[in-house]
């Protein structure tokens, strides 16, 4: 009798143990299903970029006419699969100064609205303060030149940036820097590197005192003699680059001033990377 019991005792213990384990098992898997679907739904958020600014958004220089580091940024972003749609705005104006920009923030309720709904603000700001000066003292110009527009370019883009945030107080915000185009051509001329190394500075003390703000820097990006890995699908070899001793491949043939289609591809590359690092 006392077997028999033990038996009976032994079965019901290993029943409860098997519904124990089976259910265990169940909670352990729907957990995980629940936290793959919540993931999944993470990596298929919709993302809107507005990009704003001068000729380098518009893509002047892109003879493809597709839009210059745009389209190419928003292509990069749907190849991760980490978006189930990204969306562009673009609202480079080509020879606008900062003041210009601003201005046409303040005055464009499409532009307001659009960067009060994305996710993404880039800006290319900068260049044309620059080049009035240039225009405006020709072969005359001193560094001295630059000190009371640098301040009023600082004060500009401390103005577009909170405004940015006024109106999105959550978008991520990425500026870019300037390059100088000519050093290749003219590399005796170092008062212009000079200069766009302050506004650069200039400009990434202005991006760190603002919240969710980063600063691109690509000044090296359009000296080719600074071979970085990065480049080497895009960097011409060194057959063409003894053809071309005074050339550069990643500038508009036309002006040697705007990037081309390589040169916005960098450029592409480096926000890319800005908002995967996020």
């Amino acid at each position: 009798m006392k077997k028999g019991r033990s038996i009976i005792g032994i079965f019901l213990f290993l029943m409860i143990a098997s519904f124990l384990v089976v259910g265990l098992l169940t909670v352990l898997f729907q957990n995980n299903s629940t936290n793959n679907e919540e993931k999944s739904e993470l990596k298929k958020e919709s993302l809107h970029i507005v990009a704003i600014g001068d000729s380098l958004t518009q893509g002047v220089g892109d003879t493809s006419n597709s839009g210059g580091y745009v389209p190419i940024v928003a292509d990069l972003l749907k190849e991760t699969d980490n978006y189930k749609e990204v969306t562009t705005s673009n609202y480079g104006k080509s020879g606008d100064r900062s003041d210009q920009i601003l201005e046409r923030f303040y005055e464009s309720k499409a532009i307001q609205e659009d960067i009060a709904s994305a996710d993404i603000v880039v800006l290319t700001v900068g260049g044309n303060d620059i080049i009035q000066i240039l225009k405006q003292h020709l072969l005359t110009v001193t560094k001295e030149n630059f000190l009371i527009p640098e301040a009023t370019y600082r004060e500009n883009l401390t103005t577009l940036l909170s405004a940015f945030k006024k109106v999105n107080p959550e978008v991520q915000l990425y500026i870019f820097g300037i390059y100088n185009p000519y050093s290749i051509y003219f590399p005796e001329i170092t008062e212009m590197e000079s200069i766009a190394g302050e506004w650069n500075e200039t400009t990434k003390e202005v991006v760190n005192e603002t919240e969710n703000a980063t600063f691109l820097p690509i000044a090296d990006l359009f000296n080719p003699s600074l071979k970085h890995e990065e480049k080497k699908d895009v960097l011409i070899n060194e057959e063409e680059a003894k053809e071309q001793a005074i050339s550069n491949p990643y500038l508009y043939e036309e002006d040697l001033f705007h990037p081309n289609e390589a040169g916005y591809q960098l450029m592409s590359e480096v926000l890319f990377q800005a908002i995967v690092a996020e």
